[in-house]
């Protein structure tokens, strides 16, 4: 599940975890939406500590995210780890049929995540 470990302006650090609870979930995303109400764009730069058979065991929970909030809310996403099942999750979460589809998205791999906080940061 999602937990939001940092805000920095609209900026907002999450990890996917096998220990977040689905309150976690819920008050995260409440979180997350309070911010984009705030801003123009919310950014997420996502720390990925699950494996891809946790994210599908917990993928029906974790689902509804991408059904809520309002078009334009997501400027950019970098996910840091998950291994290659993130990296074809990020690849789908490209196409622009959910609400909450980013503007820009990219999967890097953990010895990466200097480069995914500058670029999260630079406003590209």
């Amino acid at each position: 599940m999602m937990r939001i470990t940092k805000i920095d302006g609209n900026i907002v650090y999450t990890e996917l975890t096998t220990d977040a609870s689905a309150t976690d979930l819920e008050q995260s995303y409440e979180r997350l939406m309070d911010i984009a109400e705030k801003h123009d764009k919310v950014h997420v730069y996502e720390r990925v500590r699950l494996s891809g058979t946790d994210y599908l065991s917990m993928h029906t929970k974790a689902s509804g995210d991408l059904k809520h909030g309002n078009r334009g809310d997501i400027g950019r996403v970098v996910a840091v780890g998950g291994g290659m099942w993130m990296k074809l999750f990020m690849a789908l979460w490209k196409i622009p049929v959910w609400p909450l589809s980013p503007d820009k998205i990219r999967h890097l791999p953990p010895e990466r995540a200097e480069e995914a906080e500058a670029w999260i940061k630079s406003g590209e």
